[in-house]
């Protein structure tokens, strides 16, 4: 039985004990004036009833192997012994890193640009992709010197121009 299932049944076995510490009896007692409560009693039957079915594939679903871009344990599976999928599988395993820093730059351009520009100062990427933080008085001279351009961000592995974000200045050294 796999630890997802073991997990399931312990908290159905942890809501049946709170269930049942009352007596299920549908009656009340006169000498020492408790109540019974039914509703309590059938709740704890239903969930003991459901407890003892056996679990559905829907669960395998949930606890299957994982496959993101190409790469993890589940893409065997998944291709199931198609050399189509497989193959485009690889291509995606190829292209993963490319599309992680396309990723990693759009969520540094959309989010950081307007917290440093309270600051006095502006993100500018340098040539090996990494972004250095230059305050408006040496932007203004690098721009002066031509050593800034604009470089619109892509999208999809360069193939498309991303217009949801703004132009990146780079830095030309």
């Amino acid at each position: 039985m796999s630890a997802p299932k073991n997990a399931v049944r312990l908290l159905w076995a942890i809501l049946l004990l709170s269930l049942f510490n009352k007596p299920c009896l549908a009656y009340q007692s006169t000498s020492t004036k408790t109540t019974i409560d039914r509703r309590a009693c059938l709740q704890g039957l239903i969930g003991f009833s459901v407890c003892g079915f056996p679990t559905s594939d829907a669960n395998a679903v949930i606890s299957s192997k994982a496959c993101a871009s190409g790469r993890g344990e589940g893409c065997d599976d998944l291709a199931e012994g198609n050399e189509f999928i497989r193959s485009l599988q690889e291509k995606s395993a190829v292209k993963a890193d490319v599309y992680a820093k396309e990723a990693r730059d759009a969520y540094y351009m959309k989010n950081y640009p307007d917290f440093f520009a309270v600051v006095g100062k502006i993100m500018v990427k340098k040539p090996d992709g990494s972004f250095i933080l230059v305050e408006e008085s040496e932007l203004k001279a690098l721009m002066q010197d031509n050593k800034i351009s604009l470089e619109f961000p892509k999208a999809m592995g360069g193939k498309v121009t991303d217009l949801t974000q703004k132009p990146v200045m780079v830095l030309n050294e």
